[in-house]
C-alpha cells in the first residue's frame, strides 16, 4: 500500500460530514448564548447578587473554568461545585445565597438544550434520539461557554464594586 495516498474516498466524505457537524454544533452553541447570557447575568445580579459576596473572588471562578477545560465530563465540573459548596463552611462565597446549587442547576438545565442542538445538527433530519456521546460533547460546550461568561461577567461585577464612586457615572 501507497503510504502517500490518503484514506479511501469513503472515509473522506466522513471525515468531512464529521467536521461539518462539528462546525454545525459550535455555531448553535454561539447562538445558544444569547439566551445563555442574560440567563447567567440574572444569576449573579439579581438571583444570587454573588458579586456583593466579600469572600467570593474572581480567581475562585477561574479555577472552576479551568477545571472545565481540563475535563471531558460536566460531571466533574458539577461536582468540583458541589466541592467548593461543602467547604464554604462559612456560607460567604459559594454558599452565598445559594449560588453553587443555583449554578448546578442551571448546568443540567444545559443539557436539555445540548439534546436539542444535537437531533439538530445530526445528518439524519429525523433522528429518533440524539447520540448520547454527542449530545455529552455538546453539554461541555455549552458548560464552557456558560462559565466563560461567568467568568467574564463576574469578573466585572466584581472590580465594579471596587470602582470609586466617581468613575461610576
Amino acid at each position: 500500500m501507497n503510504t502517500l495516498q490518503g484514506p479511501p474516498d469513503e472515509s473522506k466524505e466522513q471525515h468531512r460530514a464529521e467536521l461539518r457537524r462539528q462546525m454545525a454544533v459550535q455555531y448553535e452553541v454561539e447562538l445558544a448564548m444569547n439566551a445563555l447570557i442574560p440567563n447567567m447575568t440574572n444569576l449573579v445580579d439579581k438571583e444570587t447578587e454573588i458579586a456583593k459576596s466579600r469572600n467570593m473572588e474572581k480567581h475562585q471562578l477561574k479555577n472552576l473554568l479551568a477545571v472545565a477545560l481540563e475535563t471531558s465530563s460536566v460531571e466533574v465540573v458539577k461536582n468540583y461545585i458541589l466541592y467548593q459548596v461543602g467547604r464554604d463552611t462559612p456560607g460567604v462565597s459559594w454558599r452565598y445565597k445559594d449560588f453553587g446549587r443555583k449554578l448546578v442547576k442551571r448546568i443540567d438545565e444545559l443539557k436539555r438544550r445540548a439534546e436539542q442542538i444535537t437531533r439538530k445538527t445530526h445528518p439524519d433530519p429525523n433522528p429518533k434520539e440524539p447520540d448520547p456521546e454527542q449530545t455529552a460533547e455538546t453539554w461541555m460546550l455549552l458548560t464552557r461557554a456558560y462559565l466563560g461568561q461567568l467568568n467574564r461577567y463576574f469578573y466585572y461585577r466584581k472590580e465594579e464594586t471596587r470602582w470609586p464612586a466617581e468613575t461610576n457615572r
